[in-house]
């Protein structure tokens, strides 16, 4: 039975979004500071800006750039048929997956998937809202209900967050006492209060007095 076309699109905007909230990511044990586990990353999703040799510079809704390293076991796809990097535009929609270099904002590709062209437009929403409706960052201060953050672009940000504020860690419920300084974490605000109505703690943490009451 052949899948609805409208399935790809729903299948990768779903993706898209789940990768913007929390990219991809697993965990790792460590015992070095106040997280039980530590999330490597694993690959992003953003437009395509340019495109040099095997070289694809991508923006991500954080206002910043990855550059994407094609070599030759990389594999390229889009709507479900393998693709080359000749099909790839600046303006497409990808997910690139492989080796990420954080430091040197590098990508070193396993996996290119070109994303159906609503997910530019939700990109370009996205990037527009940042620090705005949404941030995202790793916490270095968490004062009383004061978190700051500080972004993947370098700049700072500090949101409240109160008893309506919903708490996730990944994919499970959380809470407050569970958030550390050195845990990477998404918040959605409200725009006019800057306050955060939902934070989703994007590794496995401990609870700990130091932690908000």
């Amino acid at each position: 039975m052949k899948a609805h076309p409208n399935l790809h699109l729903l299948r990768s905007v779903g993706a898209t979004a789940g990768v913007l909230l929390l990219a991809a990511c697993t965990l790792a044990q460590t015992n070095s500071g106040p997280r039980i586990g530590v999330i490597h990353q694993h690959g992003f999703a953003g437009v395509v800006s340019s495109i040099s040799g095997s070289t694809i510079v991508m923006e991500i809704p954080e206002n910043v750039s990855f550059t994407v390293q094609i070599g030759p076991s990389t594999r390229i796809a889009g709507a479900g048929q393998s693709a080359a990097i000749t099909d790839l535009h600046p303006g497409d929609p990808i997910f690139a997956s492989g080796a990420v270099d954080e430091q040197a904002r590098t990508i070193a590709a396993q996996e290119i998937t070109l994303q159906q062209p609503l997910a530019a437009r939700m990109f370009e929403n996205q990037r527009a809202n940042f620090g705005k409706t949404w941030t995202a960052g790793i916490v270095t201060a968490i004062q009383g209900n004061s978190i700051t953050v500080t972004r993947r672009d370098g700049q700072t940000q500090t949101f409240s967050v109160d008893d309506a504020t919903a708490w996730r860690v990944n994919d499970r419920d959380g809470s407050a006492a569970m958030l550390h300084a050195g845990e990477r974490i998404r918040a959605q605000l409200r725009p006019s209060e800057s306050a955060a109505t939902r934070v989703t703690i994007q590794g496995m943490t401990r609870e700990s007095p130091s932690g908000l009451q």
